[in-house]
């Protein structure tokens, strides 16, 4: 290498310096100033890496001893510059909604920047969710990463109005239907006729001509970002939806309900029964679209059946009834059992009904001729899928006499009401 020659390098980083090998040669290297830079291997070697932990300008030597004992020196400058400490920021907040951006900005001039985007200028805009930051590298070289700026995009709401009843004179219902995939939407402004209404789920209007018109919605998160639809709709002149049913009631044993659509001009009708969560009550060829259907129900009390009609111009009514059904007790213990010889047929005795699974608390004892308790179980029975054989929480009587036994079976149904059932049975083999 070549006497006074100045390299040029970065704090922080190593770097390996030698001259030609000779193996008769003993050497020797030596750091003109220790503050800045150390060894990071051997110093009597033809070759040595140098730690430069400090920035300033130093003299690296070599001695270089033969095996005659002759000596030959040589030297060079080295001089460790700083690394850069680039700094980016940005005047925008850093949370913003989709759809906008903001731009990052480097705070000084540098030889070469690369941003984690890709973007290679002494700035970029963001309009994503992430960390960013630049990695520059100054005149001498030197290279070091910025500091981190985390932006968080927040999405806009998806506005959405959905339009039930567009008929003349009778209520239209607006409901916002807007949502969003995070975040929450805290406010709506609707605008109808002119008029702006503030903050309402749902709104409603009485058209008394038939024409075209229009509804408007605005939608705002928490975090202030929004969305708005405008939509259009039709007013026509209205059907009457009507249906008969029958019986006019139903109950545990009979829940079978005959409806018949007698809307006089229709093309399209919806049942909707409200216990009806897959549509599996529309029984014996029947669905929710028939004009006639045909339902069982499940939930005691009142029920509420709506038909929807749909006329030729698309224009929609609805009428809601009510259906009653009653609840049926239905309960039976046999007077008499045999347990089963064979072990594999869990035979027993228990109680049967309708609707057990449905009972709020059920217990059930029975007691030998003095009284006292040979079986006990709060747990509802059951039977195999003919509903002939206890498989499970029964009395099997196995380890008992035969004899008579009394029963007792206190039950509080599925309407909160106290039953208490109790009677004999004669076991025997």
């Amino acid at each position: 290498m070549g006497a006074q020659e100045i390299i040029h390098l970065c704090k922080g980083d190593n770097h390996n310096f030698g001259i030609d090998y000779n193996p008769n040669s003993f050497f020797q290297w030596h750091i003109g100033d220790s503050s800045l830079a150390s060894f990071a291997s051997a110093d009597t070697i033809h070759q040595v890496t140098i730690d430069l932990n400090k920035a300033g300008l130093f003299k690296l030597f070599i001695e270089e001893i033969d095996k005659n004992g002759c000596s030959g020196y040589d030297s060079i400058f080295i001089k460790i510059h700083e690394l850069p400490k680039p700094n980016i920021f940005t005047n925008a907040n850093t949370s913003f909604c989709h759809g906008d951006s903001i731009q990052l900005f480097i705070d000084s001039l540098y030889g070469h920047n690369i941003w984690n985007n890709g973007d290679t200028l002494n700035y970029t805009y963001v309009n994503s969710d992430g960390n960013f930051f630049v990695i520059v590298t100054d005149t001498n070289g030197c290279k070091d990463t910025s500091n981190i700026i985390y932006t968080d995009v927040h999405p806009n709401p998806n506005a959405d109005i959905i339009i039930d009843g567009s008929c003349v004179d009778v209520p239209t219902l607006f409901i916002d239907n807007s949502s969003i995939v995070s975040d929450s939407i805290v406010s709506n402004i609707w605008r109808i006729n002119n008029v702006n209404i503030f903050n309402r789920d749902t709104i409603s209007y009485n058209y008394s001509n038939a024409d075209e018109y229009s509804i408007e919605i605005i939608v705002f998160s928490d975090f202030g970002c929004k969305d708005s639809l405008v939509k259009y709709f039709s007013v026509y002149e209205s059907p009457i939806a009507s249906f008969d049913f029958f019986p006019n009631t139903a109950s545990v044993l009979e829940p079978e309900v005959n409806f018949i659509n007698t809307t006089s001009e229709k093309t399209s009708s919806i049942w909707i029964v409200e216990d009806d969560i897959d549509g599996s009550g529309f029984i014996h060829g029947t669905y929710d679209t028939s004009f006639s259907a045909y339902y069982k129900f499940e939930n005691i009390g009142l029920n509420e059946v709506k038909l929807v009609i749909t006329d030729t111009n698309q224009c929609v009514d609805s009428l809601i009834q009510y259906i009653k059904m009653t609840y049926d007790f239905v309960f039976y213990m046999p007077n008499s059992f045999s347990p089963s010889i064979t072990p594999s047929l869990n035979d027993g005795f228990g109680p049967k009904g309708l609707r057990m699974d449905r009972y709020k608390s059920y217990e059930f004892i029975v007691f030998n001729q003095w009284g006292e308790k040979v079986f006990r179980t709060d747990k509802i029975p059951e039977y195999d899928n003919e509903g002939k054989v206890c498989l499970r929480n029964c009395w099997e009587g196995k380890d008992n006499q035969d004899g008579v036994y009394s029963w007792l079976v206190i039950i509080e149904d599925e309407l909160g009401a106290i039953r208490k059932k109790y009677g004999h049975v004669t076991l025997w083999r």
